[in-house]
């Protein structure tokens, strides 16, 4: 299974409104999702460990339907995306398996 796996780290610890904001994020789109083709919910790990305020992972469904795939690999990434803009000043680690992705308005793949 290929997964996107995500980790946000700083200093400081979430405050309430974030966390808040980011279940709100999380619910709106397991909830909303949709593909008929699912591997997992969006997945937040429950107690961050070290510096990092924000960790987790995503599988993502088999599917020989590679429009298919990059549609529902690009719907996880836009919550990504939303829950980003909510941790301010934060390191990011975001990856799909081995390949490192890159924010620039926007979770993206980089360019080959």
């Amino acid at each position: 299974m290929i997964s996107i796996y995500y980790t946000a780290k700083r200093n400081i610890p979430l405050t309430e409104s974030e966390n808040t904001a980011i279940e709100n994020i999380v619910d709106k789109y397991n909830f909303g999702y949709p593909f008929e083709e699912k591997a997992e919910d969006f997945c937040v790990y429950g107690q961050p460990e070290n510096d990092s305020v924000f960790s987790g992972a995503t599988g993502l469904p088999y599917t020989d339907d590679y429009n298919l795939m990059f549609e529902i690999c690009n719907y996880w990434l836009d919550c990504l995306t939303e829950i980003t803009e909510v941790l301010k000043n934060c390191q990011w680690d975001v990856s799909m398996d081995d390949i490192t992705l890159i924010y620039d308005n926007g979770w993206r793949f980089p360019e080959r």
